[in-house]
């Protein structure tokens, strides 16, 4: 089986370094990731899930920032942490960094694949992965999870919190990185509808009131 630098991709592959609080990360990333789109295959026919789910290849802003929020504001050391929609891993390997267990998720194996290849690149051995479709989450419980922009999709809500209830232990915290798209109020109001708790923050850790459109918040739900 060939490696992940011989798959053969849209643009070929490149590496980018991505500078997050005191950390300099260094990521194999692809080098066109919008070229994926002209891929697109069937999602639910696709023996190739990196292209009929080309979202992974893109490393999206909220992921940068959330990231940071993990440096500024580390959990302790040895944490469990499961990371939603990984893509390329940044989230997850800035948590690594901070000293956290983490599990890599995504619906594209190589995806994971791609995420456990830039932990290890930046020094980190430790991290597992899990292939993992939100529609049919398994019972394995974390007390932390984390994700990255994955509320642009208004069909992701019930998913995702579908996901959260069966994957986030009882006395669990989630954070989504969320670069202020619209979306992002409608996961709200939703979570808010099905119990949860709600914390919203900006960029510099100051509470807000309520969704802010084109600006990145930290939206941290718990039972």
């Amino acid at each position: 089986m060939p490696s992940l630098i011989e798959l053969e991709i849209p643009g070929g592959w490149s590496e980018r370094t991505i500078v997050v609080g005191r950390h300099a990360f260094t990521l194999l990333l692809p080098t066109e990731p919008d070229a994926f789109l002209e891929e697109l295959e069937d999602i639910e026919t696709s023996d190739q899930p990196h292209f009929a789910d080309p979202y992974w290849a893109k490393l999206w802003p909220a992921a940068i920032n959330l990231a940071a929020a993990i440096v500024r504001r580390p959990f302790p050391p040895g944490t469990r942490i499961l990371e939603l929609g990984c893509g390329s891993g940044l989230v997850g390997v800035a948590a690594l960094a901070s000293g956290l267990d983490v599990t890599f998720s995504d619906y594209v194996p190589k995806a994971v694949e791609l995420a456990l290849e830039n932990a290890n690149r930046n020094g980190y051995a430790g991290g597992h992965g899990l292939v993992l479709d939100w529609r049919e989450p398994p019972h394995e419980q974390w007390p932390v999870i984390l994700a990255a922009d994955v509320t642009y999709d208004r069909t992701h809500i019930d998913l995702l919190l579908n996901v959260l209830d069966r994957m986030l232990a009882p006395e669990g915290v989630a954070w989504f990185g969320d670069s202020g798209r619209g979306p992002a109020e409608e996961f709200i109001d939703r979570a808010r509808a099905c119990g949860w708790s709600v914390r919203l923050t900006g960029l510099d850790d100051q509470l807000l009131s309520a969704a802010v459109l084109g600006h990145f918040q930290l939206i941290e739900l718990r039972r």
